[in-house]
């Protein structure tokens, strides 16, 4: 009867160790869904802010914060034959302000069958409110392109209260006949290009400012 007694004991020992064992093993099974959770969580988190930033990143790229804020002005020749000088009002849009300095900004520039990879030479800090478009003209070195900002703050920035005026000086050189398709592409930093397209008109009057 002992021996009966004692190996009763011994199995109900054996059976409250099994039932430990379980428990450790359930615990640390637990322990390691809980940490795989977390991590799963985590990773799907970082991925939806990583997919936000590139979303940003590619409507950024897609759009232009750079558009035109009025008419194209063209100046005609002495024989009425040419275009001499253009004129494009621009204005930030949806931003607080553009950088336009000549280390972002790129004025690729294209007459007929010809055409030029980049005429921009920066702003100019000359205020161009109350200032006749000849004189703006004649600031700008013949074959480039200067941006003038009226109501500017002294940086190279075109700021959303502003308004530029980008002056492209074509000069007798490189005038555009009558009839001629012109392209002005401004390309800036880390957005979609502002392309602006015209003809220049067949008739004009001598040595004045038209509209395109």
């Amino acid at each position: 009867m002992n021996r009966r007694k004692t190996l009763k004991k011994v199995a109900k020992q054996k059976r409250g160790m099994i039932g430990l064992e379980a428990a450790i093993i359930l615990i640390a099974f637990v322990i390691i869904a809980g940490a795989f959770s977390f991590m799963v969580v985590n990773q799907g988190l970082f991925a939806t802010e990583k997919g936000k930033i590139t979303i940003q990143e590619g409507l950024k790229q897609a759009s232009t914060p750079l558009s035109m804020d009025g008419t194209i002005f063209l100046k005609s020749s002495n024989d009425a034959t040419n275009v001499t000088a253009i004129v494009i009002p621009l204005r930030a849009y949806g931003v607080k302000y553009v950088a336009m300095g000549t280390n972002q900004t790129v004025v690729t520039l294209k007459i007929g069958s010809v055409a030029w990879a980049n005429v921009y030479a920066g702003t100019n800090d000359t205020d161009p409110t109350g200032v006749k478009f000849d004189d703006l003209v004649t600031g700008v070195t013949a074959g480039n392109a200067t941006l003038f900002i009226e109501n500017s703050n002294g940086d190279e920035a075109l700021d959303a209260f502003e308004k530029g005026y980008l002056v492209i000086n074509l000069g007798d050189t490189n005038a555009a006949p009558v009839r001629t398709h012109v392209i002005v592409e401004i390309r800036l930093e880390k957005t979609a290009p502002l392309s602006i397209e015209f003809t220049v008109p067949e008739a004009m009057s001598t040595n004045t400012w038209i509209t395109g």
